[in-house]
């Protein structure tokens, strides 16, 4: 189980640093915009978290 909630972690913070360092550099950062790189980040680890849940 901690594995798995590192992997989600590790992958939301990946997605966020990743969505906002090209927003910084494409246009600038505003508040809408780092609100929805929040929630494409949290969909994003959301994801892999699901991908790797193993049955039981």
């Amino acid at each position: 189980m901690k594995t798995w909630v590192k992997r989600s972690l590790r992958t939301f913070l990946q997605t966020a640093v990743g969505y906002i360092a090209v927003n910084i550099a494409a246009t600038d950062l505003t508040v809408k915009s780092a609100v929805l790189g929040l929630c494409v980040s949290a969909v994003s680890a959301g994801l892999a978290a699901v991908m790797n849940l193993k049955e039981v």
